[in-house]
């Protein structure tokens, strides 16, 4: 046991930034590490705390989508209702945990209301889109993206609850409180 303690302390100690870090911090900053990598484009950006949440908000835009059904699938039969539900431009708002990598938002406007829960790992974004009223047999689905320094951009990829409508959405996001 004693030997499993000093190879505890010994693994904390390399992983030391230097400084007056207290071993506290040290300790901290070693576990945390790893979790806060997402929320930077790569290890040269600047300085930020590694527990640090982010907000990210923008606008999205939908239209129509495609189904592709494989030939060998001949009797399976889908129409889309041509219906224009879901298209347009509406707000999406993220938040990133620095120190988990949790992901949770809102989306508003032709997909909307509904909310979005997911994670973010080595700057990628994997997420669902779900109803903020489940009953309403609104819009869900994907949602997936990149993280760089200064923007969040990727897709959402959804379906009406009865699968009679899918829509494609593009969004790029900026810090929130910074200029688009």
């Amino acid at each position: 046991m004693r030997r499993l303690a000093g190879l505890l302390v010994l693994a904390v100690a390399c992983g030391k930034p230097s400084g007056d870090a207290t071993p506290a911090a040290a300790s901290t900053s070693a576990s945390t590490a790893s979790t806060s990598a997402p929320l930077t484009a790569s290890a040269s950006s600047a300085p930020r705390s590694p527990a640090a949440t982010r907000s990210w908000g923008g606008t999205y835009k939908s239209a129509a989508s495609t189904l592709t059904v494989p030939p060998d699938w001949k009797k399976t039969h889908w129409s889309d209702t041509q219906s224009t539900a879901g298209i347009g431009d509406g707000a999406l708002a993220l938040t990133v945990d620095g120190a988990t990598g949790h992901v949770s938002g809102t989306v508003d406007g032709p997909l909307g209301p509904a909310t979005v829960d997911g994670v973010v790992t080595d700057g990628n974004l994997a997420a669902t889109l779900r109803r903020k009223d489940p009953t309403d047999q609104g819009f869900t689905g994907t949602v997936l993206g990149s993280i760089a320094s200064d923007h969040l951009e990727g897709t959402m990829n959804v379906s009406l609850g009865l699968a009679s409508a899918l829509r494609t959405a593009t969004f790029t996001l900026t810090p929130s409180g910074a200029a688009p």
